[in-house]
């Protein structure tokens, strides 16, 4: 087989289906090629309806959600083609889509592990992927997100990205294995750039495809998830992405590490009851004078317990980030520097208060000496 299409679902029958369709359509444009469907343990009755409208369809039924980073797993133990493709399942192929992807990574360098292509959305007159930039504490941004289609400078056809995204890209499975894939710990959000950056650290390239497009529906099957469960995956993903990745962690780390203490700090003062609590010296006297039965302060705020549930998996999870870092520099090729001077750290103030947290004096001090650029967030994706 030479290359195999896969797509994870959970309960999208519609939009999945629209998705295979579309791919179907160009399996005869290219030699050898196939689609495989993960369903993570869809109640909406997705695997009956794939399995009858393309019986043709590898399909693995889960039985629970292993979420996005899982099912694709799933598929890859089973796979023996040259080449795989990820495609989210609220994304419609253009035209010509899986032939220009077939044809770019067969023509790519040996050094080439991964092809990103373009994702616009679904009228296809705006942005949502033509690469992406990374974020100091191991967030990231697509460029021009939302912007019209045409008003950002797109790369060309060979150009190369920091990282692809998951969601619509090629690469040759052999060096996808080699590189451990995406980070199964990750189920979903940011796994990509994960895996972009230590394509880069171990000495390989990630290119961009224009002509593999795809219009995208973007977060259709996310949104279920819940705004706050969703950020703590966000949270929990970025920082082991940094821990697992930065050359010098001692350096790197400690402007990161600095930079959600302070959100942290700013979440829990500034949007729970009691917050004043949290902020009254040492040994200053309270008003009631039953101060030490009374509580001192409770987290109410959403946005808090989701940080803290974030640090919580984090260090819940010390041993195995620290493996997982330990195998990620055995394969250092190239230096943090080389891969920044290509594609700069971003530093943008995102969250309430990072205006004041990216000027203070600490952080100025950890700041890490590495390539990059300072941006406001609007000049990024559009609000």
């Amino acid at each position: 087989m030479s290359t195999e299409v896969i797509v994870v679902n959970w309960n999208n029958r519609r939009e999945t289906l629209e998705c295979l369709d579309a791919v179907a359509a160009q399996l005869g444009e290219v030699e050898e090629a196939s689609i495989t469907v993960v369903d993570n343990g869809s109640t909406d009755g997705s695997a009956t309806a794939i399995a009858s409208r393309h019986p043709g369809v590898k399909l693995f039924a889960l039985k629970e959600n292993r979420g996005f980073t899982g099912g694709l797993a799933a598929a890859l133990a089973g796979s023996e083609a040259r080449n795989v493709v990820f495609l989210n399942n609220d994304a419609v192929p253009e035209p010509g889509w899986l032939a220009a992807f077939v044809r770019a990574i067969d023509d790519a360098p040996q050094d080439v592990a991964s092809i990103g292509g373009k994702i616009v959305d679904p009228t296809g007159k705006r942005i949502d992927f033509i690469g992406g930039v990374m974020t100091f504490d191991g967030h990231a941004f697509q460029n021009g997100f939302r912007y019209p289609v045409g008003s950002r400078e797109e790369p060309r056809a060979g150009d190369e990205l920091l990282f692809a995204c998951g969601g619509n890209m090629i690469s040759r499975r052999a060096m996808l294995t080699e590189l451990g894939a995406f980070d199964d710990d990750y189920f979903a959000y940011l796994e990509d750039v994960d895996f972009g950056w230590r394509t880069w650290i171990a000495g390989y390239r990630v290119l961009f495809e224009p002509r593999a497009t795809v219009r995208h529906a973007s977060s259709t099957t996310s949104n279920r998830l819940g705004d706050f469960e969703r950020g703590v995956l966000f949270e929990r993903n970025a920082l082991q992405t940094a821990l697992k990745n930065f050359e010098h962690l001692a350096e790197s780390g400690a402007a990161v590490l600095f930079a959600y203490l302070h959100r942290l700090h700013h979440y829990a003062t500034t949007r729970n009851e009691r917050a004043q609590e949290l902020k009254r010296p040492a040994l200053a006297q309270k008003k009631s004078s039953r101060w030490k039965r009374d509580p001192l302060a409770s987290i109410d705020d959403p946005l808090t317990t989701m940080q803290f549930r974030a640090l919580d998996w984090i260090m819940r999870h010390q041993d195995l980030i620290a493996k997982k870092r330990h195998a990620v520099q055995r394969t250092r090729k190239r230096t943090d520097r080389e891969i920044f001077e290509r594609f700069p750290l971003h530093f943008v103030p995102t969250y309430p208060g990072d205006e004041a947290l990216m000027q203070s004096a600490i952080f100025r001090l950890l700041r890490p000496e590495l390539p990059s650029v300072d941006r406001k967030l609007g000049e990024i994706m559009k609000p």
